[in-house]
């Protein structure tokens, strides 16, 4: 109730500084308000410049976060921060400033795993349709809406395969193609006890091929990697062939530097499924809702989404030929995944 109070505030102060005349259409940072911007959308730009400042943690890549703030901030003259964090250092460090009473960041963008529920739970988030966010949801599809969450997916990146054009990887076009003994002590595997936003992949894994694939992995021999990204430095080092899961956005990145890595999508698959949300204490409540606005924008969403690998829910031919949501994809507990693969 508190969290809902305090935007609801925001916006009436808004809306209370449009009625009496206040801003010229380039307050702030002098930005002017979008031409065909509706009231209820120009009092939150104009309460947004106000305040002047967004400050939020980013799951998605540096360039990414860099991309979509750049752009927020010349299309509305906020002046944006972001801090780029893993899934579970940005859920440890939101939850701990939240509990303070004093969250340094207006909002995140992150992987859906339980912490987010738990986050809106605890008080710590605002369910974005009680926000009053202009236009929500607008026509953002129906599939990628997470009521109970109070968020929406606006990013997946698709799971895949890395590997190393050298030494053969770049024959892989399937999962189960990992299984060759050829590639026996040649397998970087991601440890998916770092996050639980792998345990969604690996029943993706089982529901496609088994649990005998995961036993049968394990007798591969892999070698775990803390991470997709160290993982995809010591394949472009040759310390591997292959990379599993993998991430596209890693891998082009080191392709570009001249590494000899390559990545396949496999046309099953999930991934981390990329949600905002809105901190029920924010520094800057109006910036943070409309930089929500924007990123589920067709403008924002398709800058959020423009690096190869990444999914956007306004654009399905984004997606893999049989892609599966996370939340469809359950049974095998993370404890028993750990088993079979060998990692306990």
């Amino acid at each position: 109730m508190i969290s809902r109070l305090r935007f609801a505030a925001a916006a009436g102060c808004a809306a209370l500084l449009l009625a009496s005349g206040c801003g010229s259409g380039e307050p702030g940072g002098g930005a002017p308000v979008p031409a065909g911007a509706s009231p209820a959308l120009r009092t939150l730009i104009e309460a947004a410049q106000k305040e002047g400042e967004l400050v939020w943690y980013s799951v998605p890549a540096e360039n990414i976060a860099k991309a979509v703030s750049d752009d927020f901030a010349k299309k509305y003259g906020v002046k944006v921060k972001f801090i780029r964090l893993t899934s579970s250092d940005l859920a440890q460090r939101f939850a701990a400033e939240a509990e303070s009473g004093k969250p340094a960041a207006d909002l995140f963008v992150g992987s859906y795993t339980p912490f987010v529920p738990q986050a809106l739970e605890k008080g710590w988030t605002v369910k974005l349709a009680e926000a009053n966010i202009p236009d929500f949801p607008g026509g953002f599809p129906k599939e990628y809406l997470l009521p109970d969450a109070g968020t929406a997916v606006i990013q997946i990146q698709p799971t895949g395969i890395a590997v190393n054009t050298q030494q053969g990887g770049d024959a892989i076009k399937d999962w189960q193609d990992l299984l060759d003994p050829k590639w026996k002590g040649k397998i970087i595997l991601v440890d998916p006890r770092t996050s639980a936003a792998y345990t969604p992949f690996w029943n993706l894994i089982v529901k496609e091929h088994g649990e005998e694939c995961l036993t049968k992995l394990k007798e591969q021999q892999p070698v775990v990697a803390s991470g997709a990204a160290p993982a995809t430095q010591q394949l472009a080092a040759g310390e591997a062939a292959i990379v599993m899961p993998g991430v596209q956005s890693i891998a082009d990145d080191l392709t570009r530097k001249g590494a000899p890595v390559g990545f396949v999508q496999p046309p099953a698959s999930t991934g981390p499924e990329i949600v905002p949300g809105l901190a029920a204490k924010a520094a800057h409540p109006n910036a943070a809702r409309l930089f929500v606005h924007y990123l589920m924008s067709a403008e924002g969403n398709k800058k959020l989404n423009a690096v190869p690998g990444s999914g956007s829910p306004l654009d399905p031919a984004t997606l893999p030929a049989r892609y599966t949501f996370n939340r469809e994809l359950s049974g095998t507990p993370a404890e028993r995944i750990t088993t079979l693969l060998g990692l306990t």
